[in-house]
C-alpha cells in the first residue's frame, strides 16, 4: 500500500529538525537509561557548551530534572502510555510515531507495549531498523495528526503527539476519529515507513549542528 506523498512531506515538514546531530546524540544518550547531562553532550560533539544551551532553547517541549540533566525529549525516562524497551533499558516514547521511528534511529531493537486509548487494549510490537514483526492485535493501527505549524522535531508533545496513539482494531479507530476528526488512520507498517523517512532524513543531515 502507497502513503499519500503528500502527507509524507507535510509531516516532513511539521518535524523538521534544525539540530539533526544533537537530536541524535541526544537520542542515543537516553536510550542508555539515564539523565544526561548537557556539559557531557557539548564534549561528546565538541561544541561549546553554550552552543549546545542555544539550540536546546529550540526543543521547548525537553524536560530537565532538578539538576539541570535531560530526562525528556521524544525519548523519555519519565513514564508515558507508551513504553519503549531498548537494549535492557525500560523506556518510554511520547507517542506511537516515536516508538516506530525510534528503532531507525538508534539502529537497535525495541519492545513496544502501549495502550488503545478507546478500548484498553494493550498493543505489543517489536520494532527493528527494518520493519515490524510480532504486532498484537495483528489489526492495529495507528491515528497521525499532522500539526498546522512548523513545530520542529521536540516541540510538538501537545500539538502532535497527544494524538498520535496505537489503536487497538479498526472499530477502535473509527470511535477514535468520531471525536478527532482530524486524524488520518494508517496502518502501523505505513506510520513505521513515515518514521523510517522522517528517521533517516535527519541520519542524512547528522554531520550538521543546524540544516
Amino acid at each position: 500500500m502507497s502513503i499519500d506523498p503528500l502527507l509524507g512531506e507535510r509531516l516532513q515538514a511539521a518535524l523538521h529538525c534544525r539540530h539533526p546531530k544533537l537530536w541524535l546524540h541526544l537520542l542515543r544518550a537516553l536510550a542508555k537509561g539515564k539523565p544526561v547531562a548537557k556539559a557531557s553532550i557539548a564534549l561528546a560533539l565538541d561544541i561549546p557548551l553554550r552552543d549546545i544551551e542555544t539550540a536546546l532553547m529550540e526543543f521547548k517541549d525537553t524536560v530537565f530534572d532538578d539538576d539541570g540533566n535531560i530526562i525528556a525529549c521524544g525519548l523519555s525516562l519519565i513514564p508515558t502510555p507508551h513504553r519503549f524497551s531498548v537494549d535492557g533499558h525500560n523506556l518510554f516514547t511520547w507517542c506511537a510515531l516515536d516508538a516506530l521511528m525510534y528503532p531507525v534511529a538508534l539502529q537497535r531493537m525495541a519492545l513496544v507495549e502501549s495502550r488503545c486509548p478507546v478500548t484498553e487494549v494493550p498493543v505489543r510490537l517489536t520494532v527493528t531498523p527494518t520493519g515490524v514483526t510480532a504486532l498484537t492485535p495483528v489489526e492495529t493501527v495507528v491515528s497521525l495528526v499532522i500539526p498546522a505549524d512548523q513545530a520542529g522535531c521536540c516541540n510538538v508533545r501537545n500539538a502532535f503527539c497527544s494524538q498520535v496513539h496505537f489503536l487497538s482494531a479498526p472499530e477502535a479507530a473509527d470511535k477514535w476519529r468520531s471525536t478527532h476528526p482530524e486524524a488520518t488512520i494508517l496502518s502501523v507498517e505505513e506510520v513505521w515507513r513515515l518514521g523510517r523517512a522522517i528517521a533517516q532524513r535527519r541520519l542524512d543531515k547528522k554531520d550538521k549542528i543546524a540544516g
